[in-house]
């Protein structure tokens, strides 16, 4: 059997969670030589807890070009700072995350997604729900979901080998 996947995805809230599920993302696109897409999605300006009765299709507008330029802006340091020097596609997106996740990897025919899980439980994660469990529930591709670095098999500045 042969695994092979040319484009994977990792999207990014920026979090220090999030930036370890970048190191496995950088040592798979090595592995599989495959494009790497980094996104960031700007939630809805909503509380977490009305974000969740909202449809995830309804269009949401962004009243603070301010908060936008931000957000492109650390994109495009975290490119920088996690992938210096490859090439990549980066792309801000809006809406839900795990909606918009799911989308772009349908979109941009998306092999393999490497998400960070920031392991909610109780009250906090029937309110605001997990976004990888979503990710996982609705991807249109395999998820890696990289947990706490309790256990690693991707050191580093090395790729698995």
């Amino acid at each position: 059997m042969r695994v092979q996947a040319q484009r994977i995805l990792w999207p990014t809230d920026f979090s220090a969670l999030a930036l370890h599920g970048a190191r496995y993302a950088r040592a798979l696109r090595e592995l599989f030589g495959a494009e790497l897409h980094v996104i960031h999605v700007l939630a809805p300006p909503l509380t977490p807890e009305l974000s969740a009765v909202v449809a995830t299709d309804i269009p949401i507008a962004y009243s603070d070009p301010e908060l936008v330029e931000t957000c492109r802006r650390t994109l495009a340091r975290t490119v920088a700072e996690q992938f210096p020097g490859l090439p990549l596609v980066s792309e801000l997106c809006f809406g839900h995350p795990w909606s918009s996740i799911c989308t772009y990897a349908e979109q941009h025919g998306i092999d393999l997604i490497v998400v960070a899980t920031h392991g909610r439980s109780g009250l906090r994660r029937v309110l605001i729900g997990s976004t990888a469990d979503r990710v996982v529930q609705h991807a249109p591709c395999p998820v890696l979901v990289v947990k706490s670095p309790a256990k690693d098999f991707v050191q580093n500045g090395a790729s698995p080998a």
